[in-house]
């Protein structure tokens, strides 16, 4: 009964506190992050447009990455990871899968354009005749990164290339970030150099024409690129953002402060190798320093050895410890924090391999390939497709893609085949491939796509080599589990049901003859 008075009050100061909260709650966030106090007064934060945020700092941003390029070797490790595992070694390759009406691949019409298209990668596709096309990959992945942006500009002409089309790199300091014009009637606007529409569609771009002077190239005036002509692949961050921006932004810093701090440290180490001393001259002494007054006094040691030091003189010893004992576990926290900035695995951008289990580098690698993976698609979807469609329109037309039709839309059902990864375990990888496979879980097309193998050209390679091994007269066929011959299917049912079943009587499953057609099984 003595609790209901309490209870009453307790209800009573909450509807009061409800009503008129007390000052220290009437200013309160209902977002932490967005308070405002002593302790984020050193958080500044302001809201403008993507724009507006990229232009007053894109070009110092730009020149700050490139340096980091140059000299960081963390970086420099980071951009050799990003040319292996987006463009790859061999490069990016073109499979062709136009079908016939009936549903069925067209070999001849395939095998037209993959070779055309070989024909015109192998060779100089650049306006310079400089660079193949898995070379000038290479370069627009590591210009992505560093810039945040490219700027590519297809010139359709037989006299640079047979073909039709050759690509010219533009640096993005060429198109000018600060020229900027407001829309009018009958003009567009003009951002940073991008000329954009009403719906902020890109029309065309305006770009520094570079004249050679006494060996120097100085600007001369802007041109105009149609938007037809260019391919401008970058991230867009924020909705509305016309430039990109360097992929380094959010490591730059730390990897600025990590190389000073590693200077510095390696410079202190030295110093500190090269152990000094001091003669010092006690109070209460009035002898004179040994030796010639009017030269400095020096000592020569040598190891094992024990100088005599006049009286009223003593040895002082400098000895600074370094590097110190925190130095490796600072740099490894700071790499850590770049390593999360690229998303990349430490270990490998650090080239550290200390204290790393299998399961933990099997577990990260995987994580790390969906980001490859990831990027790759970016590549297909705002480069390598916009380059083959201006490619085949433009190879259509010349003597050396020899097809019924002059039209492209017939005949742009490719496949941009990026590199696969080899699986970190093969052996344990396999087998649970050959489970699934033999389960109908997975399929022979799922499992080579994962490697970056397609099932047409690994079918086709294993008839050539039964067919080669035939003609020489040898057997290459695989042999049943066990060197056991494989039964027929009435066999291996009556042999099921003669065992009935049956273990080995060590609790594990007998390893039966497999039924004809049928996948190996695995023991579990």
């Amino acid at each position: 009964m003595r609790a209901f008075p309490v209870r009453l009050a307790q209800a009573g100061l909450m509807a009061m506190n409800v009503l008129f909260p007390p000052k220290a709650a009437q200013g309160r966030n209902a977002f932490e992050a967005a308070a405002q106090h002593r302790l984020v007064s050193d958080w500044v934060a302001s809201l403008r447009t993507a724009d507006e945020e990229i232009r007053g700092d894109i070009r110092m941003l730009r020149a700050r990455a490139r340096e980091l390029a140059r000299n960081n070797p963390y970086i420099k490790r980071y951009l050799r990871m990003l040319r292996n595992n987006v463009v790859g070694p061999k490069g990016i390759r073109l499979q062709g899968q136009v079908k016939r009406p009936d549903g069925t691949l067209d070999k001849l019409v395939n095998d037209t354009l993959e070779a055309a298209w070989n024909d015109w990668a192998s060779n100089p596709v650049t306006v310079d005749g400089k660079m193949n096309l898995r070379q000038f990959e290479q370069l627009l992945e590591r210009t992505w990164a560093v810039d945040g942006e490219v700027f590519v500009r297809m010139v359709t002409s037989t006299r640079l290339n047979p073909y039709g089309l050759a690509l010219q790199a533009i640096d993005a300091d060429l198109v000018d970030h600060q020229y900027n014009r407001a829309a009018s009637p009958g003009r567009n606007e003009i951002r940073m150099g991008v000329e954009i529409d009403q719906y902020q569609r890109p029309v065309g771009y305006w770009v520094w024409e570079m004249r050679p002077t006494s060996g120097i190239a100085v600007r001369g005036k802007r041109y105009f690129v149609p938007a037809s002509e260019m391919r401008h692949p970058y991230y867009q961050d924020r909705p509305n953002q016309t430039r990109g921006i360097t992929w380094f932004h959010a490591a730059m810093m730390s990897a600025h402060m990590l190389d000073g701090y590693e200077e510095s440290e390696a410079v202190a180490s030295r110093i500190a190798a090269s152990k000094m001393g001091f003669l010092e001259q006690t109070t209460d002494s009035l002898s004179p320093p040994p030796g010639d007054s009017k030269k400095p006094l020096t000592m020569d040691v040598a190891p094992g050895t024990f100088e005599a030091v006049d009286a009223g003189w003593k040895i002082s010893t400098w000895d600074p410890q370094h590097p110190t004992s925190q130095f490796p576990v600072f740099v490894k926290q700071m790499l850590r924090k770049i390593s999360s900035a690229l998303s990349v695995f430490y270990n490998v951008l650090a080239n550290d391999a200390e204290q790393v289990t299998y399961s933990t580098m099997r577990s990260f690698s995987l994580i790390e390939r969906d980001d490859w993976a990831t990027l790759q698609e970016d590549l297909h979807d705002l480069w390598r497709k916009p380059l083959y469609e201006t490619w085949l329109k433009t190879a259509l037309l010349t003597p050396r893609l020899n097809l019924l039709s002059k039209d492209p839309s017939r005949y742009m059902a490719v496949r941009h085949r990026f590199r696969g990864w080899p699986w970190i375990d093969p052996e344990k990888e396999t087998k649970a491939a050959v489970l699934a496979i033999g389960n109908g879980l997975s399929s022979r097309t799922a499992f080579l796509a994962d490697k970056g193998e397609e099932i047409e050209d690994v079918l086709d390679e294993l008839k050539r080599e039964q067919d080669l091994a035939a003609a020489r007269g040898i057997s290459i066929s695989s042999e049943a589990p066990d060197d056991e011959e494989r039964l027929t299917e009435s066999e291996w049912k009556a042999k099921q049901e003669e065992d009935g079943g049956r273990g080995n009587g060590d609790g594990r499953a007998r390893t039966e003859p497999q039924a004809p057609g049928t996948q190996p099984s695995v023991a579990q």
